[in-house]
């Protein structure tokens, strides 16, 4: 006999720690895996293309990927947060949001159609641009389905998933490639392998916790709410984050957009651990916080880790870490290695302000994020807009960079004031 949607629920209460642990390793598994799929795939066509047209494939990403978070806008992180607390919720909380995030996914692609219009690309960018702008809608349902894995802490069927995604989109694209249809085949392999995610995210999540179809919007303001301060924390920190790319297709051209992708492409393999990391703990600092108070001692000692982790990543780059990059690419992306040493910097100085990022999720202090990726937004588009005309690729790491330290030397005190005054620390 199965188990009910009740019984699983209070099998969330034992081992919380264990189950911390051990989903970190699956989804960091799942991860690894994944990227390097991806990396695998992303050299070989980086050596098909050529640089330019290798600019143009990662700008066409870049542009559809800066409106996906407009797909969710917080909602996820809200039903993921709540969801654990009450996992017999779950039903309700996925059959509220279905109707606006479906809304939502339409309006974020109809977005990217009317930007792009005004965008000085070549008309064959802005044409996949508007094709590849569909995987907003499947994406922004499949992460939703998806929130279930992390409800009930089941995530090797996240990392099955994105394994299964990956392999689609790498074999297809292989075979397009082989088959002379370049750029635009890469586009249509990350359309199908996008349709083959969302079919996968909903069969196994109703399995788990079987829910009904709702595609009318529900206001369901205990969700969009807080959603709200998630989600402009969202656009700010995605902007903040990944504009570099963007503005560099724009402010220069797409030569330097190729030559910077390996370095961001190398960067995204310690992104992958972070999501990672943050996405098998979230669910367990939801549940710790709403429980007992965090002490100084415990969030001292996670950030120290961090701070570890992030020398440990510094000293492999340096040594040997962009030098393999390099020889995977090819010899044409040479430059490619001193964007890779200055953008290391930022990432590693970004990864000590995990914990308090957490907690500050976690206790609903969402808006201290808002705060946070203003400021940071602020000075991260202005430092691209000096940087990029004078020095292209190297002024869009060293934005990146700048303002990732400045968020880490004023995010965490900020977010320290912000746990103790709301007596969660």
């Amino acid at each position: 006999m199965a188990p009910t949607n009740d019984e699983k629920a209070a099998k969330l209460s034992r081992g919380s720690v264990v189950r911390g642990i051990k989903n970190s390793v699956l989804l960091f598994g799942g991860n690894a895996i994944s990227a390097v799929i991806s990396f695998v795939i992303t050299v070989y066509i980086a050596r098909v293309l050529s640089v330019p047209d290798f600019g143009s494939y990662i700008t066409v990403i870049s542009f559809v990927t800066l409106f996906g978070i407009f797909t969710d806008f917080g909602i996820n992180t809200v039903i993921i947060r709540e969801g654990a607390k009450n996992p017999e919720n779950t039903h309700h909380l996925i059959f509220s949001s279905m109707g606006i995030k479906f809304f939502m996914s339409l309006a974020s692609m109809l977005a990217v159609i009317v930007f792009d219009i005004f965008t000085p690309y070549t008309f064959e960018v802005k044409a996949l641009i508007v094709l590849m702008s569909i995987t907003l809608l499947m994406g922004g349902i499949g992460s939703m389905f998806s929130a279930v894995f992390s409800i009930y802490q089941d995530m090797k069927y996240i990392s099955i998933i994105q394994i299964a995604e990956r392999i689609t989109f790498s074999s297809l694209a292989f075979v397009f490639l082989i088959a002379g249809l370049g750029v635009p085949g890469v586009i249509l392999a990350i359309i199908i392998a996008a349709f083959v995610s969302l079919i996968l995210n909903f069969v196994i999540s109703r399995r788990i916790h079987y829910y009904k179809l709702n595609f009318k919007p529900v206001l369901d303001y205990a969700i969009l709410m807080p959603a709200v301060w998630f989600g402009i924390a969202g656009v700010l920190g995605t902007i903040w984050q990944g504009i570099d790319t963007i503005m560099l297709s724009l402010l220069a051209n797409m030569t330097q957009v190729g030559l910077y992708t390996p370095a961001v492409s190398y960067v995204n393999i310690g992104d992958m651990a972070v999501l990672a990391l943050t996405g098998a703990f979230f669910p367990i600092v939801s549940r710790t916080v709403h429980e007992r108070k965090v002490s100084k001692k415990e969030l001292s000692k996670y950030l120290g880790y961090f701070a570890v982790a992030g020398l440990v990543m510094l000293g492999v780059t340096y040594a040997f870490g962009g030098q393999l990059m390099i020889f995977a690419f090819g010899p044409k992306f040479a430059e490619s290695i001193v964007f890779i040493n200055i953008l290391v910097i930022g990432f590693a100085v970004n990864l000590v302000t995990i914990p308090t990022g957490l907690l500050l999720d976690a206790t609903n202090n969402q808006k201290v994020h808002v705060l946070n990726a203003t400021y940071l937004t602020g000075v991260n588009v202005g430092l691209n807009l000096i940087l990029i005309p004078a020095m292209g690729a190297l002024g869009a790491a060293y934005a990146t960079t700048i303002s990732q330290s400045l968020g880490a030397a004023l995010g965490i005190p900020i977010a320290l004031y912000a746990l103790r005054r709301s007596h969660y620390l």
